[in-house]
């Protein structure tokens, strides 16, 4: 069997809900299958059929493998304990997950999220996408360190990091930290940046059947800020709440907020909240929407909010950008090199008047509202003509180019 029959695993073993992740696997799918022009042979590998993945239109192979605390453990051990690493040829308990990778001819596997998974692979060599390193820079926030979220985290990026071929992540800042923190070769490092929701990417034509039946079920108002994230402290949904009720005081308008994203726990002490401050009637608290409803979400907002206090890398702006609304973000660590001039930046987002007086800023200045939208246009196109993606290609093609020192047709 030649190498190149071998097949490339694209792995996810991440809930349809967790959001950007989701997203980043259906855009990666996506630019596989547009740009493969060498008919390299992909399959899917998710970790459950209760991920909500809902992936069997892809028109790829698709398998479904898991394993059991028990049988991790030993894949890890075959790997980092230091007696059976040693005894492992020995040991007469397999590595499970690569004798599964193995038997369906893959060779080389695509993490499309930093996966425990990544972990027990022995001999079958990958690339892994990290999008962010949080749990080192950020680690006052409960759900980055919380509930041994950092031990978890960083001992798969200290453990599979450094034997990945290559870690895809999506800014430079994030290059840098992965560079200086856990030693990673700058050249192993490659910047994909992240898309609109493949849904909000190929929309064409408004439905207003569709779009009055989504405003009535979700009980939409009019004109208002959209902020799609989580429901995390680290999303900043407070200050922005208070900052609301610092506009609605100043401006005597009737401004509203529309809030949508997955609920881990918080979003009930949000309600409460925006309740004591009498803002009942202008803030709609969504659950996680079916793709086809994020478009027109972004169709009745007068521009997208997202003051989140770690990043800075994000699917909303780039989706705010296509759907041609403003975009206002708070000014983290690199985020210009991400962003540049399309976003009006925030400074100092754990203020609730910064927040307030960035929104009144868009609410006022038309003329800025049309810079931003041409300015988000502009960078959009900027980072298609890229190409970004090919880079993966490029990635297999020098594995497959350096297996052949050592592997044989047969």
């Amino acid at each position: 069997m030649t190498i190149h029959s071998k097949k490339i695993a694209i792995f996810c073993d991440s809930r349809k809900e967790s959001g950007g992740e989701y997203q980043h696997l259906l855009y990666t799918i996506e630019n596989i299958k547009k740009h493969n022009k060498e008919n390299l042979k992909f399959l899917i590998i998710c970790t459950s059929k209760k991920l909500n993945l809902n992936l069997e239109d892809e028109n790829l192979e698709i398998h479904y493998f898991s394993m059991n605390a028990i049988e991790r453990y030993v894949c890890y051990l075959r790997n980092f304990g230091p007696l059976v690493r040693r005894l492992k040829k020995y040991f007469f308990i397999k590595n499970k997950f690569e004798s599964f990778l193995k038997k369906i001819n893959v060779d080389l596997v695509y993490f499309t999220s930093p996966s425990q998974y990544s972990l027990y692979l022995e001999d079958i060599r990958f690339l892994i996408t990290v999008p962010d390193v949080d749990h080192r820079i950020d680690g006052e926030f409960p759900e980055v360190t919380g509930r041994s979220e950092y031990q978890r985290k960083d001992e798969i990026f200290q453990k599979s990091l450094p034997r990945a071929i290559a870690v895809i992540t999506n800014a430079e800042i994030l290059k840098r930290r992965l560079n200086y923190i856990f030693g990673v070769q700058n050249d192993r490092i490659y910047i994909i940046n992240l898309k609109p929701a493949r849904s909000v990417n190929n929309f064409k034509n408004i439905d207003p059947s569709k779009q009055k039946k989504i405003r009535e079920n979700l009980n939409l108002p009019r004109n208002y800020l959209f902020y799609p994230a989580m429901y995390l402290p680290h999303k900043n949904h407070k200050n922005l709440i208070d900052a609301l009720k610092i506009l609605r005081s100043e401006l005597k308008k009737d401004i509203k907020i529309v809030f949508s994203g997955s609920d881990i726990g918080y979003l009930n002490n949000l309600k409460k909240y925006s309740s004591s401050l009498k803002l009942d009637d202008c803030i709609t608290f969504l659950n996680f929407v079916d793709d086809d409803y994020l478009p027109y979400l972004y169709l009745d907002a007068f521009a997208v909010i997202f003051p989140v206090l770690i990043g800075p890398t994000f699917c909303p702006p780039w989706e705010g950008f296509k759907m041609k609304i403003p975009v206002i973000f708070s000014e983290l660590e690199g985020v210009k090199d991400v962003y540049g001039d399309a976003v009006h930046y925030i400074k100092q987002p754990l203020e609730a008047n910064n927040i307030a007086n960035g929104i009144k800023k868009i609410i006022e200045d038309k003329e800025l509202r049309k810079k931003l939208i041409t300015n988000g246009n502009a960078k959009l196109i900027e980072i298609e003509e890229k190409n970004e993606y090919k880079q993966i290609f490029e990635i297999i093609n020098k594995y497959r180019k350096l297996q052949k020192t050592w592997k044989f047709n047969n």
